[in-house]
């Protein structure tokens, strides 16, 4: 009879088993296990089983992976998994059924596990409850199954003392974490990856930035067990080893710890550096290790040191080359404020790491939702908005978070009147590691610290460079007189390079690489701008200088794509805003940036400058612009009382001065509003005053406005050929001016033309025609416009997966613009496909929705189309009674607005609900009604369905 263990070892080797068939029954195994044979499945009943049937040799595949071994070693694993299924799993949890039929001979086992719940936590929680009740006393630790876990990434090792860990009992406790188990689970694929894992792991970042803690986390997620020390079962490591460097820390002192934790014993003492590093190497390839060296910027040169970034001393030196290109199986985790420069390949002209064989981690802050939970769970009494605050200040500092979260602990509230603590607490971690720098480097930042975004080598060189001496610097001030970059010198850029490049290695300045422009940028922290602009607040002023006159050398943009492309020209009046120099920003603002900025839908951008310098305008015409665009963003989002104010404003300026064309402008505008109302007669009478002076003006493009919407006008009472003739004459006037916006707007309403008429292969054509074109030229807004005069098509031609795609994809991107009317309309489109599929309640939560915004908005047109989708939808569930309510309602709405092809829809609606309440006279009248019109307006396509449908009903 065996002698079988029930201690903590077996304990974890066991519930390793049951966790793998967990993750099997939940679709949670790894990738690279789900080649495994192996079928588990849920059944359900008086008790829930978990049923398997597989093979021992697939069993011991899934635990051990398929690293090569001799037979013997896989019969003695296969044997021991047999036991853990039938005795422990078996006979003493009592868990495990054996469902073979023949059990000798066969290689299936077919059984099932009688367990607690479907959820894994629970299970584990009871296995090990019941593990422990029926521990026998004096459990014999004798005979226990060997159990060692080997990953197909490497060979198994040579017989040793087994598994062990050293040194990790000097691991500091972690205090907080938060929002990294992503960055957690992405870091273990790559250091177990099976093919090519890199030897050393490199995080660099900030003091307090969190290197320490993730670090620690990461040899927990690896298998490291920190309390008590050891290694579990999974852990495809057989050495655990932690040190933290200190200043002074000498390379004797950390070799004897690696030499001593690697088991290496030498019948001589060593004494060279190479013998030590060469018997270090062989201890990492004998046992596959995992050592965390922390808090290397202490051995390593300072940036003002001809050999910054390097170890203090050779020996360090050679050891961290070692750790890189030595050859051993091993896994080194190190954490600096600055990279270890002795990583890098040295044979290269520019010395870089192997990416094969370093992971380089620069480490940032926690987003600041975690940055809030930071807060949260360290007992801060602050309010929600003073926890966003603090952590949208301190961009994910963890450790100075702590230290906040206990001041708001003791005085809520504290920290919004005292700004100055926030960057008092990072204050001593930011010096300790700007006392390191060169004095180029330190000039540099000072200069980048009143950057708002980050800018390339050739922005930095021109910083370093600019004085305030005209005299050494006629370059640059010609750069920005002629918009032209500066001419810079290799020498200049290479020297620029060095200096920014030793402060992205000590994680003061943060770099993104841009994939479109091919190039990288630079920039600094949060904490650190404010830390160095509380240090040179006199000379602010002065370095804003020179950052404005960098983007004034950029101000040429050509046709610009994306914010990222205007965002010289941004940067320029934003500068020129700040140096109170207003003429020069309202230019900037007004002739180049605004109409990007509108026509992309960046309408809070653009309202946030507008007002921002709407207070500094002394020029009425100016004012009158400013008024006019903030009244036109107002109307883009559906605060149209709002936009009228402004509308007004600018009206009365124009008047004050008798500005004919601020007065034809102005008018229009005002007429816009009354149209989104559906107050057509109003919106008429308004836009044939701004005609009228566009006339006399001979302002072409303000003639041709006018003339479409009284085409729109013409086209909802149903004068199509009239509506069409001014939309024609809208195109003719667009293409002469070449305003290709106009162009595309102008096909749009030709292809409402085509389509109230039945004609949606032509409508199609001109819609596609409109999207190409706006696509072409990024004005956002229109084309959600388009996607949804497309999906309309499609919905009528039957396509509802399509059309119901299209409008989606129209209110996702209304919704970030913020144009409340769009959103109303698409949600009328899906509520109506939704209508079509019987799913009545669906569509009636989208009509009510449209209904309640457009209601708000007061917007009349809309209203009635939302309140005839109602009637609609509850004729088709057949409530008569409400539907002849909301019908009527809708008519009478719609008959007040002439809209003369949607009261041509409504009265077929109440002609079909008269003839279900067997009312056949009222019904033909309705429906004599609705077929008069459609014929009266041409629309071929819809007096076909309306006598189909009604001859079908008979």
């Amino acid at each position: 009879m065996p002698n079988f263990s029930y201690g903590p070892d077996l304990q974890t080797r066991v519930q390793q088993l049951l966790e793998l068939l967990l993750d099997c029954a939940n679709h949670n195994l790894d990738e690279n296990l789900t080649s495994i044979n192996l079928d588990a499945r849920w059944e359900d009943g008086e008790e829930l089983h978990l049923a398997v049937e597989t093979t021992l040799e697939d069993l011991r595949l899934l635990i051990y992976g398929n690293a090569k071994v001799l037979d013997k070693v896989k019969n003695s694993q296969r044997k021991e998994i047999g036991a853990f299924l039938t005795h422990y799993l078996g006979e003493f949890l009592e868990i495990w059924c054996d469902r073979r039929v023949k059990k000798k001979g066969s290689p299936r086992w077919i059984f099932s596990l009688k367990l607690w719940s479907k959820d894994k936590d629970k299970n584990l929680q009871q296995f090990q409850q019941q593990w422990r009740t029926r521990q026998p006393e004096n459990s014999s630790t004798e005979g226990a199954p060997s159990f060692k876990i080997e990953m197909s990434s490497s060979p198994p090792p040579p017989p040793s003392k087994g598994i062990q860990t050293v040194g990790l009992e000097t691991i500091a406790e972690i205090p907080v974490w938060v929002g990294r188990d992503a960055l957690l689970q992405e870091l273990k694929t790559k250091l177990l990856a099976p093919e090519t894992p890199p030897k050393v792991l490199t995080m660099t970042g900030q003091g307090g930035i969190g290197k320490t803690s993730l670090a620690v986390k990461l040899l927990e997620t690896l298998g490291v067990q920190l309390q008590p020390p050891t290694l579990t079962a999974t852990c495809p490591y057989q050495k655990a080893l932690y040190l933290k460097t200190y200043q002074g820390t000498s390379f004797d002192a950390v070799a004897e710890f690696l030499l001593r934790g690697l088991d290496i014993e030498t019948p001589e003492p060593l004494k060279t550096a190479g013998e030590k590093i060469t018997k270090i190497l062989e201890g990492l390839t004998k046992q596959r290790s995992l050592v965390v060296l922390d808090n290397l910027e202490d051995i390593l040169h300072p940036a003002h040191h001809p050999d910054c970034g390097k170890a203090l001393s050779p020996e360090w030196g050679e050891l961290l080359h070692a750790f890189a290109y030595g050859n051993h199986r091993s896994t080194l985790i190190l954490t600096s404020r600055e990279f270890p420069v002795d990583l890098t390949d040295s044979r290269a002209r520019n010395p870089k790491p192997d990416p094969k064989l370093v992971e380089v981690l620069p480490l940032s802050g926690v987003e600041d939702a975690d940055g809030v939970e930071i807060l949260r769970q360290r007992g801060s009494e602050d309010s929600e908005e003073d926890w966003r605050w603090i952590a949208e200040r301190v961009k994910g500092n963890a450790f100075i978070l702590t230290q906040l979260a206990a001041i708001g602990a003791e005085s809520p509230g504290y920290l919004r009147k005292h700004l100055e603590l926030v960057t008092e607490e990072a204050e001593p971690i930011l010096q300790a590691q700007l006392g390191r720098q060169s004095q180029a480097g330190l000039d540099l930042l000072r200069r980048m610290c009143v950057l708002r975004v980050g800018i390339d080598i050739q922005g930095l060189t021109f910083l370093r460079l600019y004085t305030d001496d005209r005299e050494k610097n006629k370059r640059f001030e010609r750069a920005a007189l002629l918009e032209e970059p500066a001419e810079l010198t290799k020498a200049e850029l290479k020297d620029t390079q060095e200096i920014v490049m030793r402060l992205v290695n000590s994680s003061l300045v943060q770099r993104r690489y841009d994939k479109e422009q091919c190039e990288w940028y630079y920039d600094l922290h949060r904490l650190m701008v404010e830390y160095l602009q509380g240090q040179y607040q006199d000379e602010l002023p002065q370095l804003m200088e020179g950052v404005y006159k960098f983007y004034c050398s950029r101000k040429t943009v050509e046709n610009p794509k994306t914010l990222e492309d205007l965002r010289p020209l941004l940067e320029a009046q934003y500068f020129a805003f700040m140096l109170g120099n207003y003429d020069e920003a309202f230019s900037l603002l007004n002739n180049n940036v605004h109409k990007y900025l509108y026509f992309w839908g960046y309408w809070n951008l653009l309202q946030e400058l507008y007002e921002q310098i709407i207070s500094y305008i002394t020029d009425d015409t100016e004012l009158r612009i400013c008024l006019e665009v903030i009244g036109r963003i107002h109307q883009e989002t559906g605060n149209w009382d709002e936009a009228e104010k402004y509308f007004r404003k600018s009206l009365a300026n124009a008047q004050k001065v008798k500005s004919k064309s601020g007065m034809a402008s102005s008018w229009a505008s005002l007429g816009y509003i009354e149209l989104l109302r559906g107050n057509w007669d109003e919106a008429e009478r308004l836009y044939w005053q701004s005609w009228e002076l566009s006339t006399e003006l001979g302002d072409l493009s303000g003639m041709a406005f006018c003339a479409a919407i009284f085409g729109y006008i013409q086209q909802n009472r149903g004068n199509w050929d009239e509506a069409k003739r001014l939309y024609q004459h809208f195109l003719d006037v667009k293409t002469e001016l070449g305003d290709r916006s106009g162009m595309a707007s102008s096909w749009e309403l030709l292809g409402t033309i085509e389509r109230d008429r039945g004609n949606w292969d032509e409508a199609e054509r001109l819609y596609q025609q409109s999207l190409e074109l706006r696509t072409e030229l990024g004005g956002r807004s229109r084309m959600a416009s388009s996607w949804v005069c497309l999906g309309y098509i499609e919905l009528r031609r039957g396509n509802w997966d399509e059309a119901e795609r299209l409008y989606q994809q129209s209110l996702e991107l209304r919704t970030e613009l913020g144009d409340r009317e769009g959103m109303a309309a698409s949600w009328g489109g899906l509520g109506y496909i939704e209508r079509l599929r019987g799913n009545w309640d669906e569509a009636e939560r989208l009509f009510r929705q449209a209904l309640q915004l457009r209601t708000e908005l007061g917007a009349r047109e809309g209203i009635a189309l939302s309140t005839r989708c109602l009637g609609e939808n509850e004729l088709g569930k057949g409530n008569l009674d409400a539907a002849e309510k909301y019908l009527t309602e809708a008519l009478a709405q719609m008959e007040a607005l002439r809209m003369t092809w949607h009261i041509a829809e409504a009265n077929f609606d109440l002609a079909q609900l008269w003839r279900k309440r067997g009312n056949e006279e009222i019904a033909q009248e309705h429906y004599q009604k609705s077929h008069q019109i459609f014929q009266q307006l041409g629309a071929a396509k819809d007096l076909e369905r309306i006598e189909r449908e009604w001859n079908q009903e008979v």
